[in-house]
């Protein structure tokens, strides 16, 4: 059986020997982008009964997440008034949770809360106040605007993989637009699903900058090469520079897809610093110094490396 492959980062598009004839296929347009299910499972129509249960699932997930449904509970927090609180969904609790946890991790990298403006400045999110108990949320100031945008598409996958567990469908392999991939368990004969990761300034045939193999794990990537200039930094409200392409590993999607962003942004040496505190992400970074193009991989397993790829570790 050919090992499958996709590429992550710049594009994400399933390559030669990861369709059908790999499981069965199955796309579905939502949350701005095309998810992709490959499902390894024996009969085509439990495969396809599973996977309009999980595009039903993502479907629902936007209603709730998404900043631009005016009856989300993401769009109804922005709406409050300060001092005022709404009841939100467990979706949108577990969202805006990591949300402020993954603020800690990358130094405020990532800030979900990016386009506030609160009139006493800083971040959005220490004006944000949640009530896990009671499921709340409630804002502080005016002008705190929330977007999750940028770990919406990897908690829909997440989502999707415990759908699958419960049809008891283990093998699979899942992403979300150009950013995101979710592998789960291995196809038959293989270590796990094999990820290509694309040199963002060469176009294909060339060979890719890295491969990784990845076993119940997901793999995000950003650059600025396709849509130049729209990572910001959140602290500045700048572009980010200085980077070609980051690519984040993570146990789950929702938290690659986040520090992929926050790893385009955040300096090589905190970037390391991150991997070194947390044992279950890595990270793989291509960055110019002067005239020199620069890699780097921290905290990494499974890592393929190509014989003309030197990654330092």
């Amino acid at each position: 059986m050919h090992e499958p492959e996709i590429e992550p980062g710049a594009s994400v598009q399933p390559l030669a020997g990861s369709g059908s004839a790999l499981g069965h296929r199955f796309t579905h347009r939502a949350m701005a982008c095309e998810f992709e299910l490959v499902l390894l499972t024996d009969s085509a129509r439990y495969a396809a009964q599973a996977a309009r249960a999980i595009f039903e699932e993502i479907d629902r997930l936007e209603s709730q997440l998404s900043r631009f449904r005016p009856a989300s509970d993401i769009a109804r927090i922005n709406a409050l008034q300060p001092g005022a609180a709404a009841r939100i969904g467990p979706a949108a609790l577990d969202c805006l949770t990591l949300a402020c946890e993954l603020y800690v991790d990358t130094g405020g990298a990532f800030d979900i809360t990016a386009g506030s403006k609160p009139p006493g400045g800083g971040s959005g999110l220490q004006y944000l106040g949640l009530d896990p108990e009671r499921c709340c949320a409630g804002v502080t100031a005016p002008g705190v605007r929330l977007d999750l945008g940028g770990l919406g598409k990897g908690y829909a996958l997440d989502r999707a993989a415990a759908l699958l567990r419960d049809w008891s469908i283990p093998v699979a392999r899942l992403h979300a637009g150009q950013s995101t991939v979710l592998a789960l368990g291995a196809p038959p004969g293989q270590r796990g699903w094999r990820i290509a990761l694309r040199d963002p300034e060469a176009g294909p045939p060339a060979a890719p900058l890295a491969t990784v193999t990845l076993c119940n794990r997901a793999i995000s990537g950003s650059d600025s090469l396709l849509q130049p200039g729209h990572i910001l930094d959140p602290r500045t409200g700048a572009a980010a520079e200085g980077k070609l392409g980051a690519w984040a590993l993570a146990p789950s999607a929702a938290r690659s897809d986040s520090l992929s962003t926050a790893f385009f942004i955040m300096p090589v040496d905190q970037v390391r610093a991150c991997c070194a505190a947390h044992s279950d992400v890595g990270a793989i970074l291509l960055w110019r110094e002067a005239e020199d193009r620069m890699r780097g991989a921290w905290g990494l397993t499974g890592l393929d490396t190509p014989p003309d790829t030197a990654v330092q570790r």
